[in-house]
């Protein structure tokens, strides 16, 4: 017998042994939670993160920080200080908070309308209810473009000692009819507010309604989103700013309008001190917080601030997918964790196979019933920045991206480790048991046409829609 004839029945015998072992009881286990998306560059020492907001290719967050902090990206992974929006705190909000003797402005938000960004931010001393927030405006984000310039449009709200409210935290939304209004508030008795907002001056045209309040521990930091016909409110509660011993936490309520009431998943209301977690301390995440959240092709993730205990406490920026479970409560997605897995397509039910279990190169990738052997078993190891080698057990070669083509149809095949992006896959959670699979060459989606049932069919590369033949599950082997 020769030399292949010999590798072959070796082959052939070890994907028998596999077939038994890996229908044994308790053999597709469910996967366990992984980690937020893995970030590189300047995104440590970032507080209180604005939502993303992406203009002409980058994407940008505004932070706490001198003059209002930015950082932005060209791939949500690495990500690069850039300049600060103000050159120097407006003289009306020095007037409004006399005890500020510097140019530290607070938890900045910003949203696009009218042609143009609005940029909203707050600006106190720790401790105090007298505060205000400003407003600022730009046609683009782009500090390249002629036409980039921030204005200085006033003061949107202010409050003083009497107030029972602290004028921080502003974040914007528009509501399902289109109609513009301003979360804002922390840590004082009459809690977190809810003013509407004139659509084109950005300045109140209503009194403020209280729409969380009686927390023991806040609340502040507010956000809303609106999805599939209810809002949801994010809130914080406990201890910011103390690095390693900060115990905030994000908490959540949802109501079929926007002016509340909130209730929560046990049906308490926000406004009497309710609240359901959503992000708590975890790991190396220390006192998560200042939720925003960034929708791209009908796919949702959220920025927040922790404190990295792998890094003295200090404030990181953090980046998660935002998961909607069955019963349509959100909840933290994650990254995939390393090792075996069989890959299941949602839309057919058959499994990721190397076509007609060849080892030859360039081999495109198929799908048929799953059968325990070595050519339906796949390697997940992480290769830096996020991103994912995904290689045969049977054959030894990783998934490759045909040229890193970013055209539709784009062949997927195996070839030996070459180190180039081709090869490279983000993997992030798009429901409660699937993800997606990004190419980092080609921007592209693992998919399968049409969401076939047909065995040997082949995947490709697509453009991301969020079709059920782009989604995966993940089944852990051993």
């Amino acid at each position: 017998m020769n030399r292949q004839a010999l590798f072959t029945t070796y082959m052939a015998c070890c994907s028998f042994l596999c077939f038994l072992l890996m229908w044994s009881p308790g053999v597709l286990a469910p996967i366990k939670k992984g980690n937020a998306m893995v970030l590189t560059g300047e995104f440590s020492r970032v507080h209180d993160p604005s939502r993303i907001i992406k203009c002409a290719g980058k994407y940008y967050v505004f932070h706490t920080g001198n003059n209002i902090g930015m950082r932005y990206s060209t791939d949500l992974i690495n990500w690069t200080r850039g300049k600060s929006v103000l050159d120097k705190v407006p003289e009306w909000a020095r007037k409004a908070v006399p005890l500020a003797k510097n140019d530290h402005t607070w938890a900045p938000d910003v949203i696009f309308l009218n042609n143009k960004y609005y940029l909203f931010y707050s600006f106190s001393t720790f401790g105090s209810k007298v505060s205000a927030t400003g407003l600022v405006t730009s046609p683009t984000l782009d500090p390249e473009s002629p036409d980039f310039k921030w204005m200085d449009q006033g003061v949107v709200l202010a409050t003083t000692t009497e107030s029972d409210y602290n004028a921080i935290d502003p974040a914007p939304i528009l509501d399902a009819q289109g109609d513009l209004w301003l979360s804002i508030g922390s840590w004082n008795s009459g809690g977190i507010k809810l003013v509407k907002l004139d659509k084109m001056s950005g300045k109140p045209i209503s009194q403020p309604v209280t729409i969380a309040a009686g927390q023991s521990l806040g609340p502040e930091a507010p956000y809303l989103y609106y999805n599939n016909g209810y809002y949801y409110l994010f809130e914080n509660e406990g201890f910011c700013c103390r690095g390693m011993s900060s115990t905030y936490s994000v908490m959540m309520g949802r109501s079929k309008t926007i002016t509340g009431p909130y209730l929560d998943k046990a049906g308490k209301d926000l406004a009497k001190g309710g609240g359901t977690p959503f992000l708590t301390t975890d790991g190396q995440v220390i006192g998560p917080g200042h939720i925003g959240i960034f929708s791209e092709d009908g796919f949702d993730r959220f920025t927040y601030h922790y404190y990295d205990s792998l890094n003295n406490g200090v404030a990181t920026m953090g980046l998660q997918t935002l998961v909607w479970g069955k019963d349509g409560w959100p909840r933290a997605g994650s990254d995939l964790p390393g090792g075996r897995y069989a890959i299941i397509s949602r839309a057919s039910g058959l499994a990721l196979g190397i076509h007609k279990a060849s080892w030859d190169d360039g081999t495109p990738i198929d799908q048929f019933e799953y059968g325990g052997g070595a050519m339906q078993q796949w390697n997940v190891s992480p290769v830096g920045g996020g991103y994912y080698s995904i290689s045969s057990l049977g054959s030894g070669k990783h998934m490759d991206l045909a040229e890193c083509s970013a055209k539709d149809g784009t062949r997927i095949g195996q070839y030996p480790w070459l180190n180039n992006d081709c090869q490279r896959w983000r993997i992030e959670q798009t429901g409660e048991d699937t993800y997606r699979i990004i190419s980092k060459g080609g921007a592209t989606a693992l998919t399968l046409p049409g969401g076939t049932k047909a065995p040997q069919a082949l995947v490709e590369g697509h453009a991301w829609k969020g079709d059920i033949g782009q989604q995966w599950i993940f089944k852990r082997l051993p």
